[in-house]
């Protein structure tokens, strides 16, 4: 059975600390995948009916230090951006992919942080707007579940069998 856990501490844009350890058979060099649990419900377009839902996974991580309850994971290159590398259209598009799932599919930034003239409009703050602190539900959290990613592949035959 694949070991399942959560985030517990985000250290830095590298690393995690997952909720499991030696005693839950979490070993050096396992690989797991970071995701929100309960995932996106994907919905048949011919009949509406609903297919079941599919797991948004926003990362993959190595461990690189096990504990008795608790294990360090370094997450896999190219899957935390930190916010000050993202370009404008980068931005845009996490904004976009956020108001998505906090308001719907229907709501569309566009030219966030400019006004029609093309200059910075500091006077509508977007977390006043819409009543509190984004939250970027791209990037890694506490909280977000971790499951071991089992290598499918078959095994070679080794010189022992």
């Amino acid at each position: 059975m694949a070991v399942e856990g959560k985030v517990a501490k985000v250290l830095n844009n590298n690393e995690i600390v997952i909720n499991r350890g030696r005693i839950d058979s979490v070993r050096h060099g396992m690989v797991f995948e970071v995701f929100t649990e309960g995932g996106e419900e994907v919905w048949d377009p011919d009949t509406g009916e609903t297919l079941g839902t599919v797991e948004d996974v926003k990362a993959k991580a190595e461990v690189t230090e096990v504990k008795d309850r608790l294990a360090i994971a370094r997450l896999q290159a190219n899957q935390q951006m930190p916010l000050g590398a993202a370009g404008m259209g980068d931005m845009q598009e996490q904004l976009q992919r956020i108001f998505g799932q906090m308001f719907g599919d229907d709501v569309h930034v566009q030219g966030f942080g400019m006004n029609p003239q093309g200059q910075n409009d500091d006077d509508d703050d977007l977390e006043s707007m819409i009543g509190g602190p984004l939250k970027d539900l791209s990037q890694v959290q506490v909280g977000d579940a971790v499951r071991e990613v089992r290598d499918t592949q078959p095994r070679k035959p080794g010189r022992f069998g």
